[in-house]
């Protein structure tokens, strides 16, 4: 059985292909070297995909999975942390968009 209580899974919008590309090398390598303090933050999961079924739109998608509410708190600090690193490094133009839920079902098939 999973452990995860809670998920956020963020959108992240990007201007080109090369962008796109760009940022999310940029961003892996960032939270790469960050994953230590969001795994003793409760962090339990991060999984990226690719948005490929809208047409014309270069779209990521960054689903995380928490151990509980303290644990989404603590990880939402190292975001900020994050963010202001990729702003600073990539220096390209990302619009995110961010959805949170708690998980009511888990189903391993």
């Amino acid at each position: 059985m999973n452990e995860s209580k809670l998920m956020s899974y963020i959108t992240s919008d990007f201007a080109s292909k090369s962008d796109m590309k760009v940022g999310a090398e940029e961003w892996q390598a960032i939270i790469q070297e960050m994953l230590p303090k969001f795994k003793k933050a409760g962090a339990i999961r991060q999984t990226v995909s690719q948005i490929w079924n809208k047409e014309g739109v270069f779209r990521l998608g960054n689903m995380w999975e928490y151990k509980d509410e303290k644990a989404f708190i603590a990880c939402q600090k190292l975001f900020r942390e994050a963010e202001m690193k990729f702003d600073q490094k990539a220096q390209i133009s990302v619009k995110n968009f961010s959805n949170r839920g708690i998980i009511l079902y888990d189903v391993i098939l």
